[in-house]
């Protein structure tokens, strides 16, 4: 089997989301202090642009009540966290306008974090959990013993082998969730194994090291989630060459009717998806100035 991409995109990787979707529909997270609907499904979190260092959310999930649950995985306790995490629930509103709720989960080595900020005309609340106070070397024997014995897996088995790497331990974080990923491939259905699987991929990919991201390429290898990631990745990089030459075949015919083209369209035209380009060619007799342009690029 080749080499399996894990650098992996919450937004934008599909079967991600559907492996945290499917563990995580129907569930209650009251087990761990957060008291909120029941998930009905996890979204994609493609937000407006804006000016920021780390641009990515963890999971975003639509509740029963039809509210947003913005939940982060974290392994610092930063002031700066928390302002990121303000900025995105701003942009979340910005596109969504639904009420959200930000829950951050730390890992067992953390046991405080700032969960408040007031600037004055904004006074920001985060709710917190803190994963410390979770045995993840008990939780993973027993664990181990309910997949040895076949025994069925509750919600709160499930969820528990999910956040375990981020539990309390002898272990580290990284280490835990290779040990996760290896009590997962245990499980004996097949669909169950490969959605706590990519659950686990999902959260752990934040805080892994190179070593072990290498180490979890081994662990997933033979497993019909690593076949799946595999597949998408050849899918994506299809996707992506195709643009990409359709582009370029625009852009030269884009030259040859407005000589120069500004490097701002250039930029943007590379930045469309193929059913926007194949509709700019579609259309490109119809372009009388270069201007003409900016409807694809805001046509959303």
């Amino acid at each position: 089997m080749k080499d399996i991409n894990l650098d992996i995109s919450y937004q934008n990787n599909d079967i991600i989301l559907k492996s945290m979707a499917q563990e995580f529909k129907d569930k209650s997270l009251k087990f761990y202090g957060i008291n909120v609907p029941k998930i009905v499904t996890v979204i994609p979190a493609n937000l407006p642009s804006i000016e920021v260092k780390e641009d990515r959310l963890d999971f975003i999930f639509l509740l029963e009540d039809d509210s947003l649950l913005h939940m982060e995985f974290q392994t610092t306790n930063k002031k700066a966290d928390i302002k990121r995490f303000l900025q995105y629930d701003m942009r979340l509103y910005s596109k969504y306008e639904r009420t959200i709720r930000t829950v951050v989960i730390y890992s067992g080595k953390i046991e405080e974090a700032i969960s408040r900020l007031d600037i004055g005309s904004i006074i920001y609340n985060v709710e917190q959990v803190f994963l410390v106070k979770y045995d993840g070397d008990k939780i993973y024997e027993e664990l181990n013993e309910k997949i040895d014995r076949k025994l069925q897996l509750t919600d709160i088995d499930k969820l528990n082998l999910i956040f375990l790497p981020l539990m309390g331990s002898k272990k580290g974080s990284d280490e835990m969730a290779i040990d996760a990923v290896e009590l997962a491939k245990k499980i004996e259905d097949e669909d169950e194994k490969t959605y706590i699987i990519g659950a686990l991929i999902g959260i752990s990919d934040k805080f892994l090291t190179e070593e072990y991201k290498n180490k979890l390429k081994g662990a997933i290898r033979m497993t019909k989630i690593a076949e799946m990631l595999i597949q998408e990745g050849k899918a994506e990089g299809k996707a992506e060459g195709k643009a990409e030459g359709k582009a370029e075949l625009i852009i030269k015919q884009l030259k040859k009717r407005f000589n120069k083209i500004p490097e701002l369209y250039v930029k943007r035209m590379y930045e469309l998806n193929i059913d926007k380009l194949e509709k700019i060619g579609e259309n490109i007799f119809d372009i009388k100035k270069i201007e003409d342009l900016d409807k694809y690029f805001n046509d959303n």
